[in-house]
């Protein structure tokens, strides 16, 4: 404890900085308390209404003052950013803490990756803290870059922003006690870390053994009736708003006055483009706003409850001995963050930073190692039957499970764009094994040419949608070229691009960058006429087997509610 803090705290020494006329939420008594003077310390508040002396003095004139925002679920590599520039993003918007699960750039480096991280992201004017990432690899039905044992983990108890076990995807690994995820769970549970949860659909008595193993929260609620068992089984319910899943909304009907201290909001993934143009916490904030949360109910949704859920001690709250990371902002029915202060230092004012966020080069080894590949390598052989066919849902990353007669040339199975039925892989890219998974996908509407990325939820190997295989072979050989990204292809020419060489998930460039790349590719999506919102972010999702109901990884096909591997014909 410092003793400055309490001889400031007493009068006996000035404090650093009063916020005059605020009208401050009070997320302890549950009100907002107007024509308030906050005195803050050494980046500690020491003083409400105190009558406290200070070096120095901001009038709000009377606008409001809450405590900073906090992510409670991000993927930081989903926003194809770096930590250094994602915080140039998301502190503006009021943004002042996220609890980062690192499991994509693990799922590629393993240990190196959660390494990489954690370096990435020191001293940032962002509090980064993270959770260790629990399914690496996800399941046995595809092939990640590297795998974490409870054994790699020990290390990662005795760093201070390590908070506890990442999202538990392998919720049928838990009902069947699979030993080396109970040793996981078993190391965090014991040295009583939070363990978060990911259990989309899950009900009745075996979402009662899962949340019997350890598991407090959850972030894969769709429905107001998943989130009320959920939460009435003793969950913290992450309301998600992200870039694909869009779940806000649809579950702000399960939060009641009695409840609302069980809940939180996460972005989970969320694209650079979308931080910068529709928000990141704010937005979430704003559509509880909108939907006539209370407004202090809102603030501890957005702030408070994730602070106590992750023992983030003396964070989230505006009171004596709290960080002074705050936001200050004018209109309660439309939220925006005016003021950002970290530690009582303003950060940033009406959406730009007013501190330099400088970049950080490190060194990271080369991910993408696919075999060498020929066309014929795409070509599907067609056997008998019908065809199994995922299809993509709008703004979900829940996908059907169709049965569609194929159209067979030459003794191949070939695209149909009139039935917006194409082609997909995925391409195994981490130790040049060569396997390839190979489909077929409705929903894209993609009507030439070919999408890839080497992002592909959760083992990230190379997936690929297109129309012909000339575009598909040439999109695979692309992103080998540029060392992982984005890309879209028609023929043999490469229409646009967006390298990500940093494990094959993020730039090694500023967020301008990444943003204009982003805009160009949405641009040459809607002349194209593709009928899916986020066909790149869409087509992350199509390799994820957690997520029901028909998945492709590197080995095929996946049945995810069977939980088993299909084969693509599908005979009576």
């Amino acid at each position: 404890m410092d003793k400055d803090l309490i001889d400031a705290a007493v009068g006996k020494l000035p404090c650093d900085l009063n916020l005059v006329d605020c009208a401050v939420v009070d997320v302890f008594a549950g009100l907002i308390r107007k024509g308030a003077t906050v005195s803050i310390h050494k980046g500690r508040i020491v003083g409400v209404d105190d009558s406290l002396e200070a070096r120095k003095s901001i009038d709000l004139g009377g606008a409001y003052l809450a405590p900073g925002l906090i992510d409670a679920h991000v993927h930081i590599e989903s926003s194809l950013l770096c930590p250094s520039e994602y915080a140039k993003v998301v502190l503006p918007r009021g943004t002042t803490t996220v609890v980062a699960d690192p499991h994509e750039i693990v799922n590629v480096l393993g240990y190196d990756g959660m390494r990489f991280m954690l370096t990435a992201s020191e001293n940032l004017p962002l509090d980064v803290y993270f959770m260790v990432p629990s399914c690496v690899p996800a399941t046995e039905f595809d092939t990640a870059g590297s795998a974490l044992y409870a054994s790699d983990m020990h290390p990662f108890l005795r760093d201070h922003r390590v908070l506890g076990l990442g999202e538990v995807m392998n919720y049928p690994g838990v009902l069947s006690r699979e030993q080396r995820l109970m040793d996981k769970i078993a190391l965090f549970s014991n040295s009583r870390k939070p363990i978060d949860g990911h259990a989309p659909g899950l009900s009745g008595a075996e979402l009662s053994a899962y949340i019997a193993a350890g598991i407090g929260s959850d972030h894969e609620c769709t429905t107001a009736e998943e989130a009320a068992e959920k939460l009435s089984k003793g969950m913290y319910i992450m309301l998600r708003e992200g870039s694909t899943a869009k779940d806000l909304s649809n579950l702000i009907g399960s939060i009641t006055p009695g409840s609302a201290h069980r809940f939180m909001i996460c972005s989970d993934d969320r694209h650079s483009n979308d931080l910068r143009d529709e928000g990141h916490m704010d937005h979430a904030l704003r559509l509880l706003l909108a939907k006539g949360v209370d407004p202090v109910d809102a603030f501890r949704i957005s702030s408070t409850n994730a602070a106590r859920y992750f023992n983030l001690r003396r964070a989230g709250a505006i009171a004596p001995g709290y960080k002074a990371d705050l936001v200050a902002f004018s209109c309660l029915a439309n939220f925006r963050a005016e003021q950002v202060f970290k530690e009582g230092r303003l950060v940033a004012r009406d959406g730009l930073l007013l501190e330099e966020i400088a970049s950080r080069p490190l060194a990271i080894r080369d991910s993408v190692n696919i075999k060498w590949l020929k066309a014929e390598d795409f070509a599907i052989p067609y056997s008998s039957g019908q065809i199994r066919v995922i299809e993509a849902r709008q703004d979900s990353i829940l996908t059907g499970h169709l049965l569609e007669e194929p159209v067979v040339e030459s003794g191949l199975c070939v695209s149909d764009t009139r039935r917006d039925l194409v082609k997909i892989f995925v391409i195994e890219r981490h130790t040049g094994s060569g396997r390839i998974g190979k489909g077929f996908i409705k929903g894209l509407g993609l009507k030439r040419g070919a999408i890839a990325g080497t992002i592909s939820h959760d083992s990230h190997n190379m997936i690929i949608a297109g129309v012909d295989d000339t575009s598909i072979f040439k999109a695979a050989r692309h992103l080998n070229k540029i060392k992982g990204g984005l890309v879209f292809a028609i023929g043999q020419d490469i229409i646009l691009d967006l390298p990500l060489p940093v494990a094959g998930l993020m730039s090694d460039s500023d967020s301008g960058f990444v943003i204009d790349r982003l805009r160009k590719f949405e641009a040459v999506f809607k002349t194209e006429g593709l009928t899916n919102h986020s066909p790149l972010m869409t087509l992350s999702f199509m390799a994820l087997p957690v997520i029901p109901s028909l998945k492709i990884t590197d080995t095929g096909l996946i049945d995810v509610e069977k939980f088993q591997p299909v084969g693509l014909f599908h005979t009576h």
